[in-house]
């Protein structure tokens, strides 16, 4: 009798000890994921996107809310907050973002742990700390570290919902669904998934909890309202007129980024090729709901963009490297323990490389630079000119903090002989005899190039300095001009180009 108590308590001990072990383990990988993270934080520069991120959040509240922008309110609101406690530092803006993308870490773990079990949520967890991509988009100023940790945590009570439906799973779905909406246009994409997969597991049947989730889908509906309104005065302004037609080259570079980064090594073609093999070992084909979560993110902006109006952008939908992190911790699972510590090592080192790599390159428009260059040379002050105006946020950001942080940039801007251009006529109408020209992101536009022959037609350049992302490869970087100038991808060849102009005398 004796001998059964001891050996009942020895059991309960050594799964208590287990259950710990789990916890420990989990908490060392959170603690890494967050210190990858904030690592070289505020490194780069502030750029384009980044700077209106902060320049609308910084703004009052009803502004943050209700200004129209393709991405909904719910990150400047965030951020708007944030900002009143932190500044505007690099540092600061972009911590929110770490805590976001430290937070996806254990929201995965929960999520592979009540799909699967345990051990694949912390093997999840582990790709996700260590993920390069992952770790780029939480060192950003934008919205995508929340995008997806709000789409884990969607996923992760519709996956409680398929197998018990109590007030709170329902109330948690809810709450991290509407947060999700309003977090990222392409999270419609993810409740379209969940919506389909629901279609597929009933089978028409009309039960309880079919009715149950047509109601959740409803109220989901209802809230969706107010930004429903706002998204049809975004199309209606032509936001989405930048984006180019897609091409299978994308889908590729894609395909490639879940696993490298955004840097081209041969340690993420590695980590690749791993993640690959291993996805592949799984049958995902027969699970349908990570079938779904994997094709329709990529399938249904791509078919639309190519059918009516361009909307497909990769770094939108780098969200599916989620569900494939989570299939190839499933496979790791079921392999031989003695092969799977030899995978989770070289994951780890090839990780760990190509993150060095990327966090050493300069992978953001470097527009501290280019503000420190005219501020060191424009000794008489003359004016500056920026092609295209919006880019006069990130070089506000650095040049001109009052403007920057006041309620009218432009105008601002305009007082102080900073001059944001989009047209020709615009140029011609300043007439300026002296002046700096800023031209970001390379002739993409016909009125762009106007501006440029008319410049080189009129005035002399007698400085210039020119800067260049550095994160490619010189075939690489080849490789893309070459396909934009056949029109086979567009890639967005960043530069930002800085030259003094001084007017030709006439008969010059």
């Amino acid at each position: 009798m004796e001998n059964k108590i001891l050996e009942s308590l020895f059991s309960r001990f050594m799964e208590w000890l287990r259950a710990k072990s789990t916890y420990f383990i989990l908490g060392l990988i959170l603690i890494t994921g967050f210190l990858l993270r904030i690592h070289k934080l505020s490194s780069q520069s502030i750029w384009l996107d980044e700077a209106g991120s902060i320049y609308h959040s910084q703004q009052n509240f009803i502004h943050a809310i209700s200004f129209k922008d393709s991405t909904p309110a719910l990150y400047y609101v965030l951020l708007h907050f944030w900002i009143k406690l932190t500044g505007t530092s690099e540092f600061s803006v972009r911590l929110l973002s770490v805590f976001y993308g430290t937070a996806s870490v254990f929201i995965i773990y929960l999520l592979g742990a009540q799909i699967f079990n345990k051990k694949v949520g912390i093997y999840s967890a582990l790709l996700v700390a260590f993920s390069p991509l992952h770790i780029y988009f939480s060192q950003e100023a934008r919205t995508y570290s929340l995008f997806f940790a709000l789409t884990l945590l969607s996923m992760y009570f519709y996956s409680k919902l398929n197998k018990v439906t109590s007030k709170w799973i329902i109330t948690g779905y809810l709450i991290s669904t509407v947060f999700l909406i309003y977090s990222h246009l392409y999270a419609l994409l993810i409740v379209l998934v969940q919506n389909l997969h629901q279609f597929i597991v009933n089978r028409f049947k009309l039960s309880r909890e079919v009715k149950t989730w047509v109601l959740i889908q409803f109220i989901v509906l209802i809230f969706y309202i107010p930004r429903m309104i706002q998204l049809h005065g975004v199309i209606s302004d032509n936001f989405h007129a930048w984006i180019s037609q897609p091409s299978f080259l994308q889908l590729v570079y894609m395909v490639y980024n879940l696993f490298s980064g955004v840097v081209f090594s041969f340690y993420g073609s590695a980590l690749m090729l791993i993640c690959s093999l291993l996805v592949l070992r799984y049958k995902f084909g027969n699970n349908t709901f990570f079938t779904l979560w994997i094709l329709i993110p990529v399938l249904v902006p791509f078919t639309f963009s190519l059918l009516f109006i361009p909307i497909f952008i990769p770094k939108y939908i780098y969200f599916i490297s989620l569900p494939l992190y989570i299939l190839a911790s499933r496979s790791l699972f079921e392999m031989k323990a003695e092969i799977r510590p030899i995978l989770i090592s070289a994951m780890i080192i090839l990780s760990v490389a190509t993150l060095l790599v990327q966090q050493n390159k300069t992978t953001k428009d470097p527009w501290n630079k280019a503000a420190e260059y005219i501020q060191t040379n424009n000794q008489k002050e003359d004016k500056v000119i920026i092609i295209a105006s919006y880019e006069i946020m990130p070089f506000s950001y650095y040049f001109d903090q009052d403007c920057f942080h006041g309620n009218d940039l432009y105008t601002c801007s305009y007082k102080k002989g900073i001059y944001p251009v989009d047209s020709l006529q615009e140029v011609k109408k300043l007439d300026e005899n002296n002046f700096w020209l800023i031209v970001s992101r390379g002739a993409y536009n016909a009125e762009t190039q106007d501006v440029l022959n008319y410049v080189n037609d009129n005035y002399i350049e007698t400085e210039s300095r020119e800067y260049v992302l550095n994160h490619n490869p010189a075939l690489v970087n080849n490789l893309y001009k070459y396909f934009e100038e056949n029109d086979l991808i567009r890639l967005h060849f960043n530069r930002i180009k800085i030259a003094h102009f001084q007017k030709k005398q006439k008969g010059a």
